[in-house]
C-alpha cells in the first residue's frame, strides 16, 4: 500500500517495519518469508544555457546489485511471545553517470570527470521479539548488526571503504476487529568505514594514496500509522514517516596521514522530513487480497548541498499489488511501485573542486522515474 503498513504489516517480514506485528503469526505455525526487489531508475539531467553548453543526458542510476534480496523467519514461542530473525537491505542504490557528464577544465592538466559512480550499500540482520499484551496491544524490538559499503569513483580518485555497526528497532501496535494503530522507531547509526584511496589524479595534490576512513551517518526514523476497516472486506491505512536527516550534518574523509580531504570536508544542512503514505487493502476473496496506495516524500536536501552523487528530488509514489494464498501453508506476494522524482532546478555555484574553473558545474534541471518490482514467498512449516 505504497509502504503504508506500520499498523497492518503481517508475516515474518513485518520485522523490517514494525516488529510488534509478528505476534499475529498463529501459535504452532512457524513461518519463513523470502523475496526480492528489482529496481530500474531512469534519470534525466539538462544543463542550462548559462553553463558551458546546453545539453541533455540520461542518468545511469541502478541498484547496487541486480536484485535486492531479503528474508525473515518467525515463530510463536509461547502464547504471548513470538521470536524472529531477518536480513534486509534498506539502502542499496548506486548512481552511475555516463562518461564526461561532469568534465571540468584543469588547465594544463587537461580535463577530469568529477562524478562517475557513487554507491552506498547497507545490509542489516538480527533477531526480533514481540510480546502480546492484554487489550489488543503488542510490543516488539529488533536488534540488528549492519554492514555498510561505500564506493566513490571519479577521475580525481577512487575510494572504497566498508565497516560495521549496530542499531535497534522498537515498535508497538494496537488492533481490534475494525481499527489498528502502529508506531515504530529505528535508531540512527554511526558507522566507521575503512578502506583504500587510489587512482589519484595529478591535479589532486592534496590527496594521499593509501588507507582512508570516514563515518557514514544514517538517520533515525519514526513511523506511525492508523488503519480503519471501512467495510467488511476493505481496510484503509495512512502513515506518517519522520526521518531525522539533520543527524547527517557533515562528511569527513580522513587520509592515511591523518588529514581531512578538503573537498569532502563539507557540512550538510539537511532538514528533517515527514513523508505521507496512504492506501487500501481489499480482501477480494479468501485467497486473493489486493492493495494500492500513494505516497509523497519531501526532500531533505537544500539547493546548496545538492550534488549528483545523492538523490535530492521530491518524490511521489504510486503502488499496487496483491497476495495470493496458494494453499493452507503457502502464499505469494507481488507488487509494483512507480516513483517520480519531481523536476528540480539547481543553480549551485560553489563547486570550486580541485582548482576547477567551472563554478557552475552542477547547474541544471534534474528529474527521475523509478520502477520497482517485488515478489516474495511465504510458507508455514
Amino acid at each position: 500500500m505504497a509502504d503504508a503498513n506500520v499498523a497492518l504489516a503481517s508475516g515474518p517480514a513485518a520485522q523490517f517495519i514494525n516488529p510488534a506485528n509478528i505476534v499475529d503469526i498463529a501459535r504452532g505455525a512457524r513461518q519463513w518469508e523470502a523475496g526480492t526487489l528489482l529496481a530500474q531508475v531512469d534519470g534525466h539531467f539538462s544543463r542550462g544555457s548559462s553553463a558551458s553548453a546546453a545539453r541533455a543526458m540520461d542518468i545511469n542510476a541502478r541498484t547496487a546489485y541486480p536484485l535486492i534480496p531479503y528474508a525473515a523467519i518467525a515463530a510463536p514461542y509461547t502464547e504471548r511471545l513470538t521470536l524472529g530473525f531477518a536480513v534486509d537491505s534498506p539502502h542499496g542504490i548506486a548512481i552511475e553517470w555516463k562518461d564526461h557528464t561532469w568534465d571540468v577544465n584543469l588547465g594544463s592538466l587537461g580535463s577530469a570527470d568529477m562524478v562517475k559512480l557513487a554507491q552506498l550499500t547497507v545490509l542489516r540482520f538480527g533477531p526480533a521479539a514481540a510480546w502480546r499484551l492484554d487489550g489488543g496491544w503488542s510490543v516488539g524490538a529488533r536488534v540488528f548488526a549492519q554492514y555498510v559499503e561505500a564506493i566513490d569513483e571519479n577521475d580525481i580518485a577512487t575510494l572504497r571503504a566498508h565497516g560495521t555497526s549496530a542499531g535497534l528497532q522498537l515498535g508497538a501496535r494496537y488492533r481490534d476487529a475494525d481499527f489498528a494503530f502502529g508506531i515504530a522507531y529505528t535508531t540512527p547509526t554511526n558507522t566507521k568505514v575503512e578502506g583504500k584511496q587510489d587512482n589519484i589524479h595529478a591535479a589532486a595534490t592534496s590527496l594521499v594514496p593509501g588507507d582512508a576512513n570516514a563515518r557514514i551517518l544514517l538517520p533515525g526514523r519514526l513511523q506511525t500509522g492508523v488503519a480503519f476497516r471501512v467495510r467488511p472486506d476493505l481496510w484503509w491505512e495512512t502513515d506518517l514517516d519522520w526521518i531525522g536527516w539533520s543527524y547527517y550534518d557533515e562528511l569527513r574523509i580522513y587520509q592515511a596521514n591523518g588529514s581531512v580531504i578538503s573537498a569532502n570536508k563539507s557540512a550538510r544542512h539537511y532538514t528533517d522530513t515527514i513523508s505521507v503514505r496512504t492506501g487500501l487493502k481489499w480482501e477480494k476473496s479468501p485467497r486473493l487480497t489486493l492493495h494500492a496506495g500513494f505516497g509523497y516524500d519531501p526532500t531533505p536536501v537544500p539547493e546548496r548541498d545538492a550534488t549528483p552523487t545523492a538523490s535530492f528530488l521530491r518524490k511521489s509514489r504510486l503502488a499496487f499489488g496483491g497476495r495470493y494464498q496458494l494453499d493452507r501453508d503457502r502464499q505469494i506476494d507481488f507488487a509494483y511501485q512507480f516513483i517520480y522524482g519531481h523536476k528540480r532546478r539547481i543553480d549551485a555555484t560553489d563547486q570550486d573542486l580541485f582548482g576547477s574553473t567551472d563554478t557552475r558545474l552542477f547547474e541544471g534541471t534534474y528529474e527521475s522515474r523509478s520502477h520497482v518490482l517485488g515478489i516474495n514467498f511465504t510458507a508455514r512449516f
